[in-house]
């Protein structure tokens, strides 16, 4: 894929999924994306199961759907942001934007796939949200989500 944008909007509407990994066992709470003065047209909410994997951890995943057209809103990135911080505040741990097929419980956060993270948030840290598809190939960029899948380790070890 070429852009961030034909990345998200591959299947149709722009689909930008967020997955929280953390100690809370409940999802957030209907309008909780209504941030900023701007939401998503549509959110999709599914639990994963961590049953087949050796860490103490309960992962959420969310499908924030938006017309395509939105992508191209400068504003976007900042909102994505503000739903990382609050999605990472409500799980008591990590946040992160990846594309549809990215997510796989060997493959956190790992080099192989960072280039397919373009967004993260750590509990009471800045979140991050890369808006460009050169810069998420660089090495810089790798050694970021490297930082993150540091925190994994250390928060919930294996």
């Amino acid at each position: 894929m070429t852009s961030l944008k034909e990345a998200l909007t591959w299947s149709g509407p722009a689909v930008v999924v967020l997955f929280t990994l953390g100690r809370a066992e409940s999802a957030l709470a209907k309008g909780a994306f209504d941030l900023v003065g701007t939401r998503p047209d549509g959110v999709a909410h599914f639990e994963i199961s961590t049953e087949s994997w050796d860490r103490s951890a309960v992962v959420q995943a969310y499908d924030l759907t938006f017309e395509e057209s939105r992508l191209n809103d400068p504003e976007l990135p900042g909102y994505l942001g503000e739903c990382l911080r609050e999605a990472s505040t409500h799980a008591q741990g990590i946040a992160w934007l990846t594309f549809e097929g990215a997510f796989h419980f060997d493959h956190l956060f790992a080099d192989d796939i960072a280039d397919q993270v373009y967004g993260y948030c750590v509990t009471g840290d800045e979140p991050v949200v890369v808006w460009d598809r050169e810069l998420m190939k660089s090495d810089r960029w790798k050694r970021e989500i490297g930082d993150v899948r540091s925190v994994l380790d250390r928060n919930f070890p294996a």
